[in-house]
């Protein structure tokens, strides 16, 4: 079910399924890239309870193998909406037999969008319901349109802020692991784009403590800008070599697994612990021009 919230500025939908970004309008044009299942078929996944993909695809806890596909189980939930307002949505998922059998903690997971004026403000928040420590990864996967109206996907460009050096750390193309053991201090600050940009796959960062990411053109002033803290990677990214006409900006608190992970998740790089009953939460901004 797809639920709808809007101001003077921004109309914008989420659907339940997934508590996933489905539209986000300014001025009656598309900024949200449109799920063509010939390029990729999701508009901006939530990630949860891991982001990027395992090794084989599972992990082990206590002795236990557990498998389990890319970026989480929660893309493919159902959410339920727990609150509703003009300018407010709030989504949960909680754990149930099913999602314990791939993930053995239990968990309420909500997704929260508010919209103020320009922005949608979007909030992670994860309990910790069960008597053990959780440990977990989440993250964002906002596809945008590239052009928003005008131009080629070359008239566009990403630029970093703040500019400075940080962690690059390169994908293995054929499995999507991470190898670590050829990460390199980068400066990035501008990135002109050409689908060429992402012929090794995504490309992946360290965060700054806060941060954002801009997508720009040279032909008029419709731009986005991601905005983030507390979430200490982020990639960027667009399908090469299908030449398709969008690219991600994505936060991430958690990625994925390395190419030499033991594949222990008590050992798994990036990822997020939780004390029983405790909280966490994260928020990225989306500001629409």
């Amino acid at each position: 079910m797809k639920h709808t919230l809007k101001n003077d500025t921004l109309t914008v939908e989420v659907n339940a399924f997934g508590a996933e970004l489905n539209s986000v309008k300014k001025d009656g044009i598309e900024y949200l890239w449109q799920a063509d299942a010939d390029f990729w078929g999701r508009h901006a996944p939530v990630l949860f309870p891991i982001v990027g993909k395992l090794k084989e695809g599972q992990y082990i806890y206590e002795d236990k193998v557990y498998a389990m596909s890319g970026h989480g189980f929660a893309r493919d939930s159902v959410f339920t909406l727990v609150k509703e307002e003009e300018d407010e949505l709030i989504y949960e998922l909680v754990s149930t037999a099913e999602t314990l059998a791939s993930y053995p903690f239990e968990f309420s997971f909500k997704v929260v969008y508010k919209l103020m004026d320009n922005q949608i403000r979007v909030r992670y928040q994860v309990e910790n319901k069960d008597h053990k420590q959780m440990i977990f990864g989440l993250g964002a996967h906002p596809a945008f349109n590239v052009p928003i109206e005008k131009g080629t996907f070359e008239d566009y460009k990403l630029t970093v802020f703040p500019s400075e050096k940080r962690t690059f750390i390169p994908l293995d193309l054929p499995t999507g692991m991470l190898k670590r053991e050829e990460q390199a201090e980068v400066e990035v600050s501008e990135l002109p784009l050409k689908h060429e940009l992402f012929a090794k796959d995504a490309l992946v960062y360290t965060s700054s403590d806060e941060m954002s990411v801009a997508l720009t053109n040279s032909l008029d002033k419709r731009s986005v800008k991601v905005t983030w803290k507390e979430m200490p990677f982020f990639g960027l990214w667009s399908p090469y070599p299908a030449e398709a006409s969008f690219v991600c900006i994505e936060p991430w608190a958690g990625i994925a697994d390395e190419v030499a992970t033991s594949g222990q998740l008590t050992e798994k790089f990036g990822m997020n612990q939780l004390d029983p009953q405790e909280e966490f939460s994260c928020t990225y901004i989306v500001e629409i021009n």
